[in-house]
């Protein structure tokens, strides 16, 4: 048992997979987790669905509910108007955010986005 706690990034030991799950998702859910930020997530996939919003990545197509997520047109998290939301697969939404080798295609990504 001391070897797996020198060797543990939480310092903590666990009987099982199960018993960390646990302990994990009581301590590092939610409010508790260090990368919160106000919890709006559910709330804008809502709105889309909500505003009718067909659940299918603008650029790729993709069609996978699991591989969604709600991207906001003008960067802006908390204007939660169903215009200002668009459904991107986390592959395209990625690339909206980070690719900057081109800028064209950039440029491309983000005006494909404002005019859907």
């Amino acid at each position: 048992m001391p070897r797996e706690l020198k060797s543990s990034k939480s310092k903590k030991y666990f009987c099982s997979k199960s018993c960390q799950t646990k302990w994990r998702n009581e301590y590092f859910s939610g409010e508790k987790h260090p990368n919160w930020k106000g919890g709006f997530f559910r709330e804008y996939r809502e709105i889309l669905t909500k505003g009718g919003a067909k659940p299918v990545c603008k650029l790729c197509g993709l069609k996978d509910k699991r591989l969604l997520v709600a991207h906001h047109k003008d960067k802006n998290h908390k204007n939660h108007d169903v215009e200002n939301l668009v459904w991107l697969c986390l592959n395209c939404h990625y690339l909206v955010h980070n690719y900057n080798q081109e800028l064209e295609t950039k440029s491309k990504f983000n005006n494909k986005i404002k005019s859907v």
